[in-house]
């Protein structure tokens, strides 16, 4: 069974390497050989698409004046560190 699948895979590899290389490829150095035709695809595009719109820049002194009036950066700081509250009622009681 062994020598016969070799022979098998053998000859499977025999005919992928008759057919390489393809033919688009058969002379590279002869201009007038065919080629595959290049096709561009934006990594962009579908993230510009699923974006959404941009808006208008706003006021950078009255961004900034309202960032002091709440305390700072410092204040947004604490908001992002701090715990999550727990939800009242959904774990259902304690076990």
């Amino acid at each position: 069974m062994f020598p016969v699948l070799s022979v098998s895979a053998a000859g499977a590899l025999l005919a992928l390497a008759s057919a390489w290389p393809p033919a688009f490829a058969a002379a590279p150095a002869d201009p007038d050989t065919p080629v595959r035709p290049l096709v561009h695809r934006s990594t962009l595009a579908a993230r510009a698409a699923s974006a959404p719109a941009e808006t208008a820049p706003g006021d950078w002194r009255a961004a900034n004046e309202r960032v002091r009036a709440v305390g700072g950066w410092r204040t947004y700081l604490r908001e992002a560190n701090a715990p999550e509250p727990a939800a009242s009622g959904a774990s259902g009681g304690t076990r």
